[in-house]
């Protein structure tokens, strides 16, 4: 220390220890992982029902929904009603009406008439007793229709 201006410089080991900053166990991890989860859930969940969607519209395309549909079966069975789903494996058919064959009185001279009378009938005044909803194997089912409101089937439905 020759110079008297000069401040003594003191020596420090290298293994002197600094103060250490320690780490918080925080839950901020946790956190943000239960976060990054429940949006990939909810992204799958919103996709999920995206598909569904756009299925069901696929399916229903040709349905339209504020008219009656005639639902044709292999069995040559007829319904119609409200077609109100259909997926790839059932039809749904609420509101449903269906024809039905009335007794005509034979002429004496057994001659056959050539037309039977039809009459509609509602679904669910059968003996037991169903809901007034179907569901129809796509499997049975020959086509569908929409029908119009001025058709005689919707006619009597509205008369009904």
């Amino acid at each position: 220390m020759n110079n008297p201006n000069q401040v003594p410089i003191r020596k420090t080991s290298s293994t002197a220890t600094v103060p250490s900053m320690k780490r918080s166990k925080s839950k901020n991890p946790i956190i943000i992982m239960g976060i990054i989860a429940a949006s990939v859930v909810a992204i799958l969940l919103i996709g999920f029902y995206g598909v569904q969607m756009v299925s069901h519209n696929e399916t229903m395309k040709g349905v339209n929904s504020s008219e009656y549909q005639a639902v044709f079966l292999t069995n040559g069975q007829a319904y119609f009603g409200k077609v109100t789903d259909i997926d790839s494996n059932f039809l749904t058919i609420k509101n449903i009406y269906y024809l039905q064959a009335g007794q005509t009185a034979q002429p004496k001279d057994n001659a056959s008439t050539s037309s039977t009378p039809l009459s509609l009938v509602k679904l669910g005044s059968e003996i037991h007793g169903p809901e007034d909803q179907m569901n129809i194997a796509r499997s049975q089912i020959l086509f569908y229709e929409n029908l119009k409101n001025n058709s005689q089937v919707v006619q009597a439905i509205q008369k009904h």
